[in-house]
Parts: C-alpha cells; sequence; structure tokens
C-alpha cells in the first residue's frame, strides 16, 4: 500500500494508528493508494460534508484502488499548520481558506478586500473565468509545494460580539475581535476597536474567557463552532466572500500518474457545486437557529451598509494598493 506522506511530529501518533489498523497483508492491497486529507471544520460543516464526499467519489471511481481518509476539525493542527504540511507533503489533501494560501501565492491577498463583490453570484462568475482561473492554476502556489484543485464557497463573513449591537462602524470602538487578514486588522483599528489574531479552534473559549470580545465569519463557522452561544450580536454587513480550495500537495501528485490526477482533479470539482448547494442549505437553517437562540441578528439597511463601505475605502486603498489591478479586473466581472 502506498501513503505519500512525511508526518510531523505533531500527527505521528494518529498516522501510526491509521497504518497500523488501515494497512493490510494482503498481496491485493499493495497497489492501493491512501492519500490522507484534512479539513479544519466538523461534522455537519458543509465543507465537512464535501470533503467525505470527494473522498467517496475518488473511491468509486477509482474502484477503491484510491482511498481518501479525511480528518476533520483540528486532528492533523490548525488551518495554517495543515497547509504547511501539504506544501511539503506530509499531507496529501486539504481543503484551505484562500487566507491561509495567500502565504504561497501573494496575490490571492487580493480577494480580501473589503466590500469586493456585489454578490455572490458575481464572485462565482470571477472564480469560474480567467481571473479565478490564474488562482488555481498558479505556478507560484505549486513552486510552493500546493496545487489548486477546485474552488468551494467561504460564504459571506460577518462581524459577532456579545457585548452590543453593532449597526455602524463606530460601534465597533473599544472592542477586541479576532481577525486573520490584513485588510480586516487595518478596517477594526480605523474603526477604535482591537484586532487580535487567535487561532480558529480557539475562538470559543477565547470569547468565554473575555480575551476577545468576537469574531467576523460565516454562517456555518458561526453555528457549527457554536460562537452564537457566547456571542449572541450578529451583525450581517457581508463585509467579504472568502473563497476556499481543494488544496493537493504537488510533491504527492507527482508521485501519481497522470490518469490518477486528472481522476482526483475531476472527483474534486465534481464536489464544488454540491459544497455551494450545502454552503446555502446551512447557512438558512443557521440563521434560523441563530434566531430561535435569542440572538440578536442585525440586518444593515442600504445607508448602512454605505457608511462601512466608506469607512472602508482607504482601508482598501492602502492594505491592498499592490493588489488594486486585480481588485479593479474582480469589480469589472459582470
Amino acid at each position: 500500500m502506498k501513503r505519500f506522506r512525511r508526518i510531523t511530529a505533531c500527527i505521528m501518533t494518529i498516522i501510526c494508528a491509521v497504518s497500523i489498523f488501515g494497512c493490510t497483508t494482503s498481496t491485493a492491497d499493495s497497489d492501493k493508494i491512501v492519500l490522507i486529507m484534512s479539513d479544519v471544520q466538523e461534522g455537519t460543516h458543509p465543507t465537512a460534508l464535501s470533503c467525505d464526499k470527494f473522498a467517496q467519489l475518488v473511491k468509486e471511481k477509482s474502484k477503491g484502488r484510491i482511498v481518501v481518509e479525511v480528518y476533520h476539525g483540528d486532528q492533523l493542527g490548525t488551518e495554517a499548520e495543515q497547509a504547511e504540511q501539504v506544501s511539503v507533503g506530509g499531507i496529501d489533501l486539504a481543503r484551505i481558506s484562500t487566507n491561509i494560501l495567500a502565504t504561497y501565492n501573494d496575490d490571492l491577498k487580493a480577494l480580501q478586500a473589503l466590500y469586493l463583490y456585489s454578490s455572490d453570484e458575481q464572485m462565482w462568475r470571477m472564480l469560474n473565468g480567467e481571473i479565478g482561473n490564474s488562482f488555481l492554476n498558479s505556478e507560484t502556489m505549486k513552486k510552493n509545494g500546493i496545487t489548486g484543485l477546485t474552488w468551494y464557497s467561504g460564504g459571506s463573513r460577518n462581524f459577532y460580539n456579545n457585548v452590543k449591537e453593532i449597526t455602524k462602524p463606530e460601534d465597533l470602538k473599544g472592542l477586541t475581535i479576532r481577525v486573520n487578514t490584513d485588510s480586516m486588522v487595518a478596517f477594526l483599528e480605523k474603526c477604535g476597536a482591537t484586532p487580535k489574531n487567535v487561532a480558529y479552534n480557539d475562538i470559543f473559549n477565547s470569547i468565554s474567557s473575555g480575551a476577545i470580545q468576537g469574531a467576523e465569519n460565516n454562517w456555518p463557522s458561526y453555528i457549527s463552532t457554536k460562537h452564537y452561544e457566547v456571542a449572541k450580536y450578529i451583525t450581517v454587513d457581508e463585509h467579504t466572500r472568502i473563497p476556499e480550495m481543494i488544496v493537493a500537495s504537488t510533491e504527492s501528485m507527482s508521485k501519481l500518474s497522470a490518469s490518477d490526477q486528472e481522476l482526483i482533479h475531476q472527483c474534486a470539482v465534481e464536489t464544488t457545486q454540491f459544497q455551494r448547494e450545502k454552503m446555502a442549505e446551512y447557512d438558512q437553517k443557521a440563521i434560523k437557529t441563530a434566531e430561535e437562540s435569542g440572538c440578536k441578528v442585525t440586518y444593515l439597511t442600504e445607508a448602512q451598509v454605505k457608511a462601512f463601505q466608506d469607512a472602508a475605502t482607504a482601508v482598501n486603498e492602502k492594505v491592498s494598493s499592490k493588489y488594486i489591478s486585480i481588485i479593479n479586473k474582480i469589480k469589472a466581472v459582470q
């Protein structure tokens, strides 16, 4: 049984267990390929379900010859650690946010610009077009050890906290909010808030302990992590839509035949629509869960949204000036 991985000490225990129970002595298994996949999300989160779907498709289309073992949550480290493992061949496949992948292709930071899209549909027209394909097939990312396979939706991101309702940028003043992009750091500082980078899996405890008062993320993450239990105020401002990718280790892929690489790529692409549908379904369920749990869900008026957009304009011009040509091309997509 072939295994393409070099796992660091922090995940050796898990991999040893997989090796012990996953391998057999049967000669029939000698040509079986086992690939390790990670996704920092848990359980019924749309990306977790979609990664499982991907594994199922690979097994079916390879007639059981290629097996993808999916590890959810932080079993294989934080999302940044998982991306690093992919880059060195320690993990073969992963679902990673472009926020994290920007470390491996700096141009992806253009996607962190605030209020970049007029709608979710416009974002997908961009991702499925020339600009999106150039990101997905980035030679820079490949040289850094990561190969893009397909796009996933990251949903729209909103602010939530445990102190007060947010209806205008000034309401963020005095709050410590978890963010992890340069644009969001600059935006919060402009509004008088304190940005703090906390590992995704530590947000719940950090809000509970008072280390931070809130964070910003999409609806599935707000609900699946139970952040809504400790941060009851959420403002639907949709300041960013950060897409995600299914990626593969360039090293791991190079050890596969061309036909197997294509099979894996096509299976990944096939799950994109599935993931988008699951994300849309989850959004509706998440909103209902939040409302029924007594959360204060604030929908902004056009004028209120414009106030946030106006506050973000200077931030985009300063923080994202290096990527302004890419940003203008994205905004021009109809």
